[in-house]
């Protein structure tokens, strides 16, 4: 089985975070994980991570999967019962406007939850062996995979930058 070699830096400030993942993407290594107890767009430009992620095509399929669930289910009804409508289309477009708008509506919601699931990786069975409790609560955290040759030079950043705590982790 091949071990999976990782240094984790414990951070109190932002800046100091900010500062770390700069260096470390000047020395071009790569970040795997970036813990934060709140949401910060200062990391998000650092690490060149979008606002926009792609859980709103899950969006946009459901929805369209919604309406021709909707419209399908009106045709499928009218010409399954074969009511006389007196001159009038055999199937209803206005009324169709309806059920397809719900049906819309309904499983817009289902696959955004679904896609929410799983670009999130949810739901996860056990914590990551890198995982440290003050990470929800008032630090920050970089964990960077490397191997035993890098080791010494990415513990040395971290370190550099200001963390209260650099460790390896063996996964």
């Amino acid at each position: 089985m091949t071990r999976k070699l990782s240094v984790v830096g414990v951070f109190a400030y932002l800046d100091e975070v900010v500062e770390a993942l700069k260096e470390l993407k000047r020395e071009e290594i790569r970040v795997d994980t970036v813990y934060s107890p709140m949401p910060r767009h200062e990391i998000r430009e650092v690490l060149d991570i979008s606002e926009l992620g792609g859980g709103r095509f899950f969006t946009l399929a459901g929805g369209i999967v919604g309406i021709l669930t909707g419209i399908f289910l009106v045709w499928y009804t009218a010409s399954q019962w074969r009511f006389i409508v007196g001159g009038k289309p055999q199937i209803p477009v206005i009324p169709a406007v309806i059920p397809a708008f719900e049906f819309f509506i309904l499983i817009s919601v289902l696959f955004t939850l679904a896609g929410l699931l799983i670009k999130n990786g949810m739901p996860k069975r056990r914590l990551s062996a890198h995982f440290d409790k003050r990470f929800t609560q008032d630090r920050f955290g970089i964990v960077v995979y490397c191997t035993d040759s890098d080791r010494e030079k990415i513990s040395g950043i971290l370190k550099k930058s200001g963390a209260e705590e650099v460790r390896q982790v063996e996964e």
